[in-house]
């Protein structure tokens, strides 16, 4: 949201985890208790190599690409630690607008939501 004004109020630090932690359920996974960025980053790895492997469904293969740019996002966010909250808070922003556009469009094509994978 560079420059936009919208129409919620932004989120800090804890809530985009509490955010990130209910989006990475919604794919299916399982969330640690009080996961860190490291963590979250992990799960939304192994979401993406659940969708990317979905080889009939181009929406799939899409979302997938935006879930890895989320995550890549939380890694960011891993390295700088206690570093720099203003940049890592960018990018939890960040890697929160990648995962919903990336639900979006998966909803777009009423594709299912994502199961979790059988352990």
């Amino acid at each position: 949201m560079h420059g936009d004004v919208g129409t919620t109020p932004t989120l800090d630090r804890s809530d985009c985890f509490m955010a990130l932690e209910a989006a990475i359920r919604w794919w299916g996974a399982d969330v640690p208790e009080d996961p860190g960025a490291g963590e979250l980053a992990e799960l939304l790895d192994e979401i993406v190599e659940r969708l990317s492997g979905d080889r009939s469904a181009e929406q799939a293969r899409s979302a997938a690409e935006l879930l890895a740019r989320a995550a890549e996002e939380l890694r960011a966010v891993a390295r700088l630690g206690g570093l720099l909250p203003a940049i890592s808070l960018w990018h939890l922003r960040t890697a929160l607008r990648h995962e919903a556009v990336a639900r979006g469009q998966l909803a777009e094509q009423n594709y299912p939501q994502p199961a979790a994978s059988p352990l």
